[in-house]
């Protein structure tokens, strides 16, 4: 069908007896094909009236709509100047005279007669012709055309809206295009006629719209405004891009797909329970979302995503281009499920379906899902994801591919083969943190596939992750801030060894352990090799404990300095364990225990100064143990707080 020859066809009938609508998807393209296709095609012919329904919630308010659009046409069609006025133009200004001495100034600029006539609206008679001077100063006449868009978006009851529009049509003679999403359009009260009874006196025929998607989606990418090497990413991609767009998939194939999978006779579940799954699936496919708007807001967006990858050291976007894409449409048409107890088990299982061959799970990383469904752009969390799928394309061992990869990704012959040689690296605390929790998770993943996994000694589990955790803590490698992580919501399917292995790593995470173990690294380092740095970087950092090796630290330093800094650092020191005892993260108990004993070895410290007569040194010790007298709480007080 020839959609603009229909409308042609249309438009020249005289006194039509019903509208023609124009149906199709929300966002599939109409009103773009109205508006830069065919009314532009005809404007010679024609004077096209466009009115949005959209939000106008009474007749009244429509009616004012028409004739507010009807006369910005006509000061346009028009093209009054000081002398000229149409036959249509002076007759209103016959009207207006009663009223007004003349029509106002701004009639020759285009819509602000609206606003200084609102007033006098509702008097104005309205035509389905328009009349003005052509080029050769002579009268001529056009056709008026009413299109009503968004018809299934109004707030007005669909009988009185129809029947509104009937009468334009019918009783004032003008041809009416109506376009919308019928399926959309909702029935009245139960008592009320349905839609699909007043359509039959209404909409003299109905022509359903699909767009040729192939042009869309060219025409979207030659008119987006981006970096060349993503344009010819798109180019290079556009008859995938065309398929998701169009939906082009055999939807008979993935239903018998899904029954070969699942009906299967001594699974727990009935048949009558696979039956309903079935459906659903078929309601799912019919779903799948053609909308160009959300098109086109995936293949803007990814032009981010884009960068980041190759920022990253990824050459090759065109499976993330088309997953992202799948993810985006799929998404905007609101058919994701997010089932937070199960994580991202399930969340692109509805994806996979509406578009098999194009959406690969394994291109859309965590925070890329993120940022489509919550809009949470998490830019150093996408880039340790990066590196981590960089990672498993060069895994190539057995090994490797157990230290990166889920398990159900995996081939059975790679787990047998190496996953004993995982658990030594297991065993000897030789995982990162986040691979011990993909460890955990494969655990899990094992039981859900029913796979016999060798023997796991628990107890070596925890040990190795604590003994990662320890080189975390000595080394200058850091815990990243943004990591795998395993919701609470999700203990239900764990074993216990598997929940107490993962609760090492929470407790170190959220207890900020490797920040406390670094600071008092950092501590024992500065204040043994530069006092100057030591008092200028050390007084802002978080501590938990003042440590038996922070102590012996800090004398040490006290016995190296000179006494300009002996003289300074009794004050420094005071300044970051004054409070300790008001600090809820200090372990007060090893901090008194330490202080005591910082006390003790200043008074042995103090009495050597005063045998070698140096009495300055003795000094700025015994100020030191005045200090630290008062900040020191004793055993009562240490009672009264554990209380």
């Amino acid at each position: 069908m020839n959609l603009i020859e229909e409308l042609k066809n249309y438009c020249a009938i005289n006194n039509p007896v019903g509208a023609l609508m124009l149906s199709g998807e929300w966002g599939c393209g109409k009103t773009y094909l109205i508006k830069t296709k065919f009314i532009p095609l005809v404007k010679d012919t024609y004077v096209f009236v466009c009115v949005s329904l959209f939000g106008i919630d009474s007749l009244d308010k429509l009616r004012v709509e028409v004739k507010k659009k009807w006369l910005e046409k006509a000061s346009e069609f028009d093209k009054l100047n000081g002398t000229k006025f149409s036959k249509v133009a002076d007759s209103y200004r016959k009207i207006y005279g009663t009223i007004k001495e003349r029509l106002p100034e701004n009639w020759q600029k285009k819509g602000e007669v609206v606003s200084s006539i609102m007033d006098l609206v509702n008097f104005v008679p309205i035509s389905n012709r328009m009349y003005g001077m052509n080029e050769m100063h002579e009268m001529h006449e056009k056709k008026v055309i009413l299109v009503f868009d968004d018809l299934e978006r109004t707030n007005i009851p669909c009988a009185d809206l129809l029947g509104c529009i009937n009468d334009y049509c019918e009783n004032q003679n003008f041809n009416t295009i109506i376009v919308a999403n019928e399926e959309k359009i909702k029935d009245g009260p139960d008592n009320a006629l349905s839609y699909r009874e007043i359509k039959e006196k209404i909409v003299q025929r109905v022509i359903p719209f699909v767009p040729n998607y192939e042009d869309v989606v060219s025409n979207s990418i030659e008119l987006m405004s981006c970096g060349i090497e993503y344009k010819g990413l798109l180019r290079k991609n556009k008859e995938s891009l065309s398929k998701i767009l169009s939906g082009d998939f055999n939807d008979n194939a993935i239903i018998e797909q899904y029954k070969a999978e699942n009906y299967k006779l001594g699974r727990n579940k009935k048949r009558e329970e696979y039956e309903k799954e079935e459906e659903k699936l078929r309601k799912l496919l019919g779903q799948r979302s053609h909308n160009i708007r959300s098109f086109k807001c995936a293949i803007q967006d990814f032009e981010r995503v884009y960068n980041k990858l190759v920022e990253g050291g990824i050459q090759d976007c065109s499976n993330w281009l088309l997953s992202f894409t799948c993810l985006m449409m799929t998404n905007k048409a609101g058919l994701i499920r997010e089932i937070p107890r199960y994580g991202n088990w399930f969340l692109y299982l509805d994806v996979e379906n509406l578009y098999p061959e194009v959406f690969d799970s394994n291109f859309i990383l965590n925070g890329f899902a993120e940022w489509i469904i919550h809009g949470e752009w998490n830019d150093e969390a996408i880039s340790k994801e990066i590196q981590l799928f960089l990672k498993k394309e060069k895994a190539v061992t057995p090994l490797e591919i157990l230290r990166t990869y889920n398990l159900p990704e995996v081939d059975e012959e790679i787990i047998d083969e190496g996953f004993k040689d995982l658990l030594v690296e297991v065993y000897a605390g030789n995982l990162s943190l986040d691979e011990y929790i993909l460890f955990l998770y494969n655990c899990c993943y094992s039981r859900r596939y029913d796979l016999d996994l060798p023997t796991i000694d628990w107890e070596k589990v925890r040990e190795g992750i604590r003994k990662q955790i320890k080189y975390l803590v000595e080394s200058d490698e850091k815990d990243s801030h943004s990591h795998r992580m395993i919701g609470d919501d999700s203990k239900e399917h764990f074993t216990e060894d598997e929940w107490s292995a993962y609760q090492i790593i929470k407790e170190f995470r959220d207890n900020n352990v490797w920040i406390y173990e670094k600071n008092q690294k950092l501590y024992i380092d500065l204040i043994s090799s530069d006092l100057d740095v030591a008092f200028r970087d050390l007084s802002n950092k978080r501590y938990n404990k003042f440590s038996l090796e922070m102590e012996a630290a800090t004398i040490n330093a006290f016995k190296n300095a000179d006494n300009m800094d002996k003289k300074h650092f009794s004050g420094w020191f005071v300044g970051i364990w004054g409070q300790y005892s008001h600090l809820p993260e200090i372990d007060g108990q090893v901090t008194t225990a330490s202080l005591k004993k910082l006390r003790d070895d200043l008074n042995s410290v103090m009495q050597e100064y005063k045998e070698k007569s140096k009495n300055i040194a003795a000094g700025h010790a015994q100020n030191f143990i005045k200090k630290l007298d008062t900040i020191i709480i004793d055993e009562s007080e240490d009672t009264l707080v554990e209380q």
